[in-house]
């Protein structure tokens, strides 16, 4: 009897889809992914490593972020290839709460072992991310700015300076655009203890995706702070892949490290991300300082000129520079809300004057409400108040109140400072090595920095005496902090120091010992009659050593000082200080000093230093002369 053929034809079927070759996975399964994966070496390419922040250590690899959150293998952190691995196995995971599935949390790695491994629109699952979606589509990014708000005299946390990147999308205005931040969670405001928390990694770094408009009304009007906005040469594909990275890092944690592990370091990885030929994160020295950011991206060649923002309060100050004092009395009045915007017409000004006077006391206004000194209701009654008198005044000229750009950031020195040099004390020769780590002393040049404020850390210098043949700590540093903030009719700060090291001091009998201090104080700060900075602070002195009864000695002082930048090569510094030991030593100390920094090149410059020093009837003169290189 013949077997039909449809029974034949049948049994074939069977046995081919039961057979071990059609049992085997589809293309598109986390096995053959995997494998294929392995074989392309997917997990020692560059693009997985910036992705995972990856940075090479003696025994392997190992992610700069902390956060276990960001990994999917418990490996993760020091071992790309399980990662790797764990992550294409995540993407085929079973549907979980909208936007905590792989897919949504990791839509830079997505997008890049789609186009790596070939994997297709129909080869995963269908996974909603609403929020991101909707997020992608606000954004609508079509290009990157990279922003640098200056320094912030006043915070220990801000004064070197910071750097955001911008999202900007097809409308003209900036404001409405979105910016990625990453900054520590750091809310001390004493600078021992700021210094000591980010020096050694006590702090968690978050990046934040957040309105532009935000960050411009922080830094512009609440923090005093200019802004500078560089573009950077990236084609719109590139700018994507920086948003989904950005996306990936949101709710993240890392250690932060100030000098190293800081928002400018973070932010590199960021424009890798975009574009992974850069290497910038390679180019990193020890050290890391925001304006390395825009110094490794302008070396790249992706860094298109600088755009400078002025802050609200240096629009204050240039629009007070233009009336006298009384005219700033009455702006200030009506801003306060202490006076009628009709006075200004009555108070004998001229047209020009009025409109001074009522476009300051608008900008007043504006930093008041910005500081929460007004409710919103308040603020709305006053600010129209003053622009219905202001309107009636006309227009007036469209750069009247232009602040002219300063030097922008990359134009400053260097954060290390190697200095060589010598001097004579007490009529004994000496020379003299001083290392400065980081990062801007009161003398340094300006150009690029915030005048008026200092702040250093390990500081070092050592000196050698050729006629005893001797070498001798003359001082170490650990933190030396010094804020003078000018005040005005509108601003009104306080002046602050704090330093802790070792210095070599003359002791009451007359001979020099080497002791353990720290300084503090607080006072007041106001511009000079040419354009500097004048001060003068209360302070304590806490000093340690074996020269000490009970080896301690503490004592109030004063001290007086001007800042003065005499030509764009020649700055001034003028110093008296007083402290009177009262525990531990009957030491009365008086010292005057004259110093002057000569700025050869943008990296080089010539410090001379001259002092006098009575120390209970002993006197004390040296002079120092040093040449010092920034790098």
């Amino acid at each position: 009897m013949a077997i039909p053929r449809s029974a034949v034809f049948a049994t074939l079927w069977l046995l081919l889809l039961f057979s071990p070759a059609a049992a085997a996975a589809p293309p598109s399964q986390p096995d053959l992914l995997t494998a294929r994966a392995r074989s392309m070496g997917l997990a020692a390419e560059r693009n997985w490593h910036i992705l995972l922040h990856y940075k090479k250590t003696s025994g392997g690899f190992k992610s700069r972020i902390s956060d276990p959150n960001f990994f999917l293998s418990p490996e993760g952190r020091e071992n790309p290839e399980a990662e790797l691995e764990a992550t294409i196995a995540g993407f085929f995971q079973p549907r979980s709460v909208d936007g905590e599935h792989p897919i949504c949390r990791f839509p830079a790695r997505l997008e890049w072992l789609k186009e790596r491994l070939g994997i297709g629109p129909g080869d995963l699952q269908e996974v909603a991310c609403p929020a991101q979606k909707e997020l992608l589509q606000t954004v609508d990014a079509r290009s990157a700015v990279l922003v640098f708000p200056v320094g912030h005299i006043n915070s220990p946390a801000s004064m070197f300076g910071h750097t955001l990147l911008r999202f900007d999308g097809p409308t003209k205005s900036n404001l409405i655009s979105f910016a990625v931040n990453y900054a520590a969670d750091a809310n001390d405001s004493n600078g021992l203890l700021y210094a000591y928390k980010g020096l050694f990694g006590k702090y968690k770094g978050y990046y934040s995706l957040m309105p532009y408009y935000l960050k411009v009304k922080e830094y512009g009007d609440m923090e005093h702070r200019d802004m500078w906005e560089y573009r950077l040469r990236l084609s719109q594909a590139e700018v994507e892949r920086m948003l989904l990275h950005t996306l990936e890092l949101e709710r993240i944690s890392s250690d932060y490290f100030f000098l190293d592990e800081n928002c400018a370091f973070n932010l590199l990885f960021l424009i890798e991300a975009a574009r992974p030929t850069l290497h910038l994160t390679d180019q990193t020295g020890l050290l890391v300082h925001p304006t390395d950011t825009i110094e490794l991206t302008k070396q790249s060649g992706i860094l298109e000129e600088g755009v400078y923002r002025p802050s609200q309060g240096a629009r204050i100050v240039k629009m007070a520079s233009l009336l006298d004092g009384e005219r700033q009395k009455a702006a200030l009045k009506l801003g306060q809300g202490e006076s009628d915007p009709a006075a200004a017409a009555n108070a004998g000004a001229s047209v020009e004057e009025q409109r001074g006077i009522l476009d300051l006391a608008a900008e007043v206004a504006q930093l008041r409400y910005a500081r929460k000194e007004l409710e919103k209701d308040e603020y709305n009654k006053l600010y129209l108040k003053i622009l219905a008198q202001r309107s009636r005044l006309g227009k007036g000229e469209d750069d009247a109140y232009a602040v002219a750009p300063p030097p922008p950031p990359d134009a400053g020195h260097r954060t290390t400072k190697l200095g060589v040099g010598g001097g004579i004390r007490r009529d004994e020769w000496f020379g003299e090595v001083r290392l400065q780590p980081e990062f801007h002393d009161m003398l340094d040049p300006d150009q690029g920095y915030i005048r008026g404020a200092q702040i250093k850390f390990l500081e070092t210098a050592l000196r050698y005496a050729p006629e005893h043949d001797r070498f001798w700590l003359k001082s170490m540093h650990l933190v030396d902090i010094f804020s003078t903030a000018p005040r005005d009719r509108f601003f009104t700060p306080l002046s602050w120091k704090v330093a802790a090291g070792w210095d070599t001091e003359a002791m009451k009998e007359g001979r020099d010992s080497l002791i353990f201090r720290v300084n503090t104080g607080g006072g007041f700060a106001a511009r000079s009659p040419f354009g500097g900075i004048v001060h003068a602070l209360g302070e304590v002195d806490l000093n340690a050593g074996r020269r000490f009864a009970g080896n301690v000695a503490a004592g109030p002082g004063v001290s007086l000082g001007a800042l003065e930048q005499l030509t764009a090569w020649w700055k001034l510094q003028l110093r008296g200080e007083g402290f009177y030991y009262l525990l531990g030593d009957d030491r009365l100390a008086l010292k005057g000093t004259v110093a002057q920094n000569f700025r050869l090149g943008q990296n080089e410059s010539l410090g001379l230093e001259l002092s006098y020093q009575e120390v209970q009837g002993h006197p004390v003169r040296e002079a120092t002369m040093l040449w010092n290189r920034y790098f």
